[in-house]
């Protein structure tokens, strides 16, 4: 994206698995002359071959994977995160972890340890979010990031 180009600027990384075609996993957003807004769409276990493990700590791992791979297309790391959601299935037929909190599912640790090694221990604002299903049944956990570049 040129630098005098002020319009958001969507497009699908080569180490993503390439989403539907109602949407791109990541876009850059002009805000000021020295700074872009970096969304991602939410980041799951899905792989590219379509297979999805079955646990959700499998599943935030190869999600923070290929979130660190959108941020890495566009020259940022996950220290540039800005904000975070995570979404969790509360109801998932196992019958021990829907017993928990969604916070207390797993994922909470592997995020953590992902941020110590990729963003040196950085915590961003972030919002956790229970719900009844994600776009394929056999996903427990979805994460979006938001991210700054500031040049």
């Amino acid at each position: 994206m040129s630098t005098g180009d002020q319009k958001p600027h969507a497009f699908n990384p080569p180490d993503v698995p390439t989403p539907p075609s109602t949407y791109n996993q990541v876009c850059i957003t002009p805000i000021l002359p020295t700074s872009r807004l970096v969304t991602l769409a939410g980041q799951t276990g899905l792989q590219s071959d379509g297979t999805i493990a079955k646990d959700i700590e499998t599943q935030s791992k190869d999600a923070y994977k290929a979130v660190h791979n959108c941020l890495k297309a566009v020259g940022v790391t996950p220290r540039d995160i800005v904000h975070v959601r995570h979404y969790i299935v509360k109801e998932t037929g196992n019958q021990e972890k829907d017993a928990l909190d969604v916070v207390d599912r797993g994922w909470g640790p592997i995020w953590e340890e992902f941020m110590d090694r990729e963003a040196d221990g950085h915590r961003p604002p972030d919002t956790v979010v229970g719900v009844a299903s994600l776009a394929k049944k056999e996903l427990l956990y979805e994460v979006e990031a938001w991210a700054l570049i500031s040049q």
